[in-house]
């Protein structure tokens, strides 16, 4: 049986090792609940000084927010097949359904799309056509990415690497012989 030495060692010990552990608790907790928070909006909630500090932090230290696409997705190659005098149905074939029909403006129809990527720029683009007597009368576009362009905005980096070649050729299936003999040759 152990001897105390020093009468109220013990206790001292017990009260540490709780003050330790609701200080682990807390940290703890203070993690997680940071987490919510990125370390750029922290950094940028300072004013200057200790502020450009946090603005280095890693990506993987903020959560997850995918690419933001909205709208209708134009191309240039699009837009160049536009023809003033073509109908409502010609160019909604074409283009698609628009994302803005006002009833105020039945003469005009937008086509809008907004992208806001993980990384890079905000992008906004805008076609707008008139039509007079259901015919397209005029057209207003914002410049316009190529069809490669485009792609590569939705697809991200997944469009820039290239294909794996196959590592095993599949052997060739023998395909039946399908055809029919000539009239009269039974």
């Amino acid at each position: 049986m152990p001897v105390d030495l020093q009468p109220g060692f013990r206790m001292v010990r017990t009260q540490s090792r709780t003050r330790l552990a609701a200080l682990a608790c807390a940290l703890s907790a203070a993690t997680l609940a940071s987490g919510c928070q990125t370390m750029y909006d922290v950094g940028s909630a300072v004013n200057d000084g200790i502020g450009s500090v946090f603005t280095w932090s890693p990506t993987f230290l903020g959560p997850y927010r995918p690419d933001v696409h909205q709208g209708n997705i134009i191309t240039q190659e699009m837009v160049d097949q536009l023809r003033i005098g073509m109908t409502r149905e010609q160019v909604r074939f074409m283009l698609g359904t628009p994302l803005l029909a006002s009833e105020f403006h039945k003469n005009r129809v937008d086509y809008v799309y907004y992208l806001n990527p993980r990384r890079g720029p905000i992008q906004n683009r805008r076609l707008t056509l008139f039509f007079q007597d259901n015919r397209l009368d005029k057209f207003n576009a914002d410049p316009m990415p190529r069809d490669e362009e485009a792609d590569m905005l939705i697809l991200g980096a997944a469009a820039r690497t290239k294909p794996r070649p196959a590592t095993s050729q599949q052997p060739a299936i023998p395909m039946p012989d399908v055809s029919t003999p000539p009239p009269g040759s039974n």
